[in-house]
């Protein structure tokens, strides 16, 4: 029994050992995507979306930034926030031809 009792105690402290390193690199701030990232450079990526050329990209917009695309996770006023498609971090200004409008609240 006392065996039993001292597995199980190993068990519960390495599962929690395990959740908490988990939840820690969750919290990790995402690396910046540049324009020279090849999977950035085959969507079109554009630390400004002024950048963008409108002649190879058609439906791109002026309006168009990442700060108000739906995969952009950035808050208030910062100038740089986490993109969910790419996986890092992407300028507000920026723009990939991915870009999906935020519906309305």
């Amino acid at each position: 029994m006392e065996q039993k009792r001292r597995v199980f105690i190993m068990q519960v402290v390495a599962g929690l050992g395990t959740l908490t390193l988990g939840s820690q690199s969750s919290f990790a701030a995402y690396e910046k995507l540049t324009e020279s990232d090849s999977y950035g450079k085959s969507m079109g990526f554009r630390l400004k979306s002024e950048d963008v050329d409108s002649a190879k990209y058609k439906r791109w917009t002026a309006e168009q930034k990442c700060s108000s695309c739906q995969l952009w996770s950035g808050k208030g006023d910062l100038s740089y926030g986490d993109c969910s498609f790419f996986e890092r971090s992407v300028p507000s200004t920026g723009w990939c031809k991915n870009f999906k409008a935020k519906k309305a609240a």
